[in-house]
């Protein structure tokens, strides 16, 4: 069988795939398409209905009317009546009915309304686009920080290698002592173990990075970005400047002011609810009348029935049903201008909570890098000092130690540092969306 090659994915092609095969977006796109038929749906009552139907009745008993005497008579017998049948066993109606909306103002208000959703789902999607981004960038740099990780152990681990064997062979020359070699291999079994922890949770990130994707978790990839905190230390800190910052750029708060036109037109179609309606009525019926079942003979006569009118509803008096829905809509609108206002507050301050984190993880960046170059210039000058004869097995192994960890330090800071780079993109409506 063979092995599908890895497909190589930068993040703006990570990005892309998600925005195409994400179940979530997806799902919001759904829902924006759903809302583009539920106008069609409101705005087909303006248009006419037209409804056909057929009514076929068989008598087994023929209706008996009575008859005033005097018609039967002519007058010579007074207060009886004459039990008489009229028609015929078989009847068949076929009726078209026609109705057009004329004016309701509950229509109207019901279009535009539909429109408001309209807006709000594609708001909803928009928003949930930002989320997809979000999450699929992050997973991206975990991943991406997760194999660096695992690229320093592994450096480490042959370097420990390295020098177990060294060890081995001094101390089967007798230049040094067991312990010096047992240290090492505790050491070595350790960082090894590491090693294979690191590896799983580089899988693992793999694997969530697909799944943000909507990607199938049995698809190879490989990463190409490369990380560059440089460019993150030296650029960014210069556009962190909450000064210009505006709530309504983001998603959420955009979301929030389309429900809000929304409630206002739910609560406007409520009050028109007051006006009357007015419509067009047209109806063309044929009756057939058999003794017999031969409506097929089209030698007998069909009867027909047509009528065209206005139909007026005017509403009355309804419980006050109308007036107690107005109010609950104002309600609406008063609780919508709390959330408002609290979504302002609440963005304003993640932005300054984003820049904040953001801010302090660079120094800690910035922080952990000289620490590891500090720690590695120290392994190089042990190192030195041993092969010189200077130095001892116990001060390699606590340089080496130092500067595992160190680079767990380094990588830790480096992923905080993205992350909080994402935060801050989100938080300020920046986040690359494509």
């Amino acid at each position: 069988m063979l092995l599908q090659a890895p497909q190589a994915l930068s993040l703006r092609d990570c990005i892309r795939y998600a925005l195409n095969h994400a179940p979530a977006l997806q799902n919001a796109y759904l829902d924006y398409l759903l809302a583009r038929q539920k106008i069609a749906e409101v705005r087909a009552a303006g248009l006419p209905q037209i409804t056909g139907s057929a009514s076929f009745r068989y008598f087994i008993e023929i209706p008996t009317s009575l008859v005033p005497s005097e018609f039967i008579t002519g007058g010579r017998i007074r207060g009886e009546f004459f039990p008489v049948q009229f028609g015929v066993p078989y009847n068949l109606d076929l009726s078209l009915t026609g109705v057009q909306l004329i004016f309701d103002g509950t229509y109207f208000v019901g279009l535009r309304a539909a429109q408001a959703i309209k807006e709000l789902t594609r708001r909803s999607y928009q928003r949930t686009r930002a989320e997809t981004v979000v999450a699929v960038q992050k997973a991206y740099y975990t991943a991406l920080i997760s194999q660096e990780r695992l690229r320093l152990l592994a450096q480490s681990v042959d370097q420990l290698e390295l020098l177990n064997r060294q060890t081995e062979g001094l101390y089967r020359q007798g230049f040094t002592e067991k312990l010096d070699v047992q240290r090492l291999q505790v050491a070595l079994a350790n960082l090894q173990t590491e090693y294979e922890r690191a590896k799983e949770l580089t899988a693992l990130a793999y694997l969530t990075l697909k799944l943000q994707m909507g990607m199938p978790l049995e698809t190879p990839i490989a990463l190409t970005d490369t990380l560059a905190p440089e460019e993150l230390l030296q650029s960014l800190p210069d556009t962190l400047d909450l000064a210009s910052f505006d709530p309504t750029r983001r998603w959420e708060y955009q979301v929030l002011s389309a429900q809000r036109r929304a409630l206002e037109l739910n609560m406007r179609r409520y009050q028109v609810s007051y006006l009357p309606t007015l419509s067009f009525v047209g109806t063309l019926t044929a009756q057939a009348q058999r003794r017999k079942f031969d409506f097929l003979d089209t030698r007998q006569r069909w009867f027909p029935i047509a009528f065209i009118g206005l139909q007026l509803q005017v509403p009355l008096f309804d419980g006050l049903r109308r007036a107690s829905q107005i109010q609950q809509a104002r309600l609406e609108l008063q609780k919508n201008q709390n959330d408002l206002f609290q979504l302002r507050q609440a963005l304003t301050l993640e932005a300054e909570n984003a820049r904040r984190q953001f801010l302090s993880s660079l120094k800690a960046l910035q922080i952990q890098k000289r620490n590891l170059a500090l720690a590695e210039e120290v392994l190089r000058t042990t190192r030195r000092k041993q092969e010189l004869g200077v130095g001892s097995n116990l001060e390699l192994l606590q340089a080496q130690t130092s500067y595992e960890q160190a680079q767990t330090n380094y990588t830790t800071a480096l992923l905080e540092t993205y992350l909080a780079y994402v935060d801050w993109q989100k938080a300020i409506g920046t986040l690359p969306m494509e």
